[in-house]
């Protein structure tokens, strides 16, 4: 992995080179964490009916949020859908997101991206990225900002 250094203002700042790592066009192989700390990969999901939307987030993210909200407004049009959300911070503060932003939401997982690979199965992602993978595992679109529930329907 190439990182570039860069200082700012008296500090250090790491900056992945997006071209480094493309969207994953089919539905990645992952090795990830659930919030207990046990190992969580992609063959433990099952299989989709309609399709999958991967969400990368921060839980103090605003627009990660936001989006949360967008889902929670109608938790029936996603009933055949996967919601895998996955980020680098604590597990207890994934746990506290869950708890006031994920209930209701069917087919949700939370996952912990302890080792920081995420970028290199689906590919560059800042918080919040969503990828929205058809029930063949294709590709159908990645958005960098929060999307309400009928464009992300609409993309599967």
């Amino acid at each position: 992995m190439r990182l570039l250094l860069l200082t700012l203002s008296g500090g250090l700042f790491l900056w992945a080179q997006p071209e480094k790592y493309p969207p994953a066009q089919q539905f990645p192989r992952f090795l990830l964490y659930t919030l207990e700390g046990q190992p969580f990969t992609d063959r433990d999901l099952p299989p989709p009916q309609k399709g999958r939307i991967v969400l990368f987030f921060d839980p103090y993210c605003d627009h990660c949020q936001k989006q949360a909200a967008f889902l929670r407004e109608n938790p029936q049009a996603l009933k055949e859908v996967q919601l895998i959300w996955v980020s680098t911070e604590t597990a207890e503060a994934l746990r506290q997101f869950q708890e006031a932003h994920l209930k209701g939401l069917p087919n949700t997982f939370v996952l912990r991206d302890r080792d920081f690979k995420f970028d290199g199965f689906f590919g560059y992602s800042i918080a919040p990225t969503i990828y929205v993978y058809d029930r063949n595992g294709r590709l159908r679109a990645i958005h960098r900002e929060e999307v309400p529930v009928s464009r992300l329907l609409a993309d599967l």
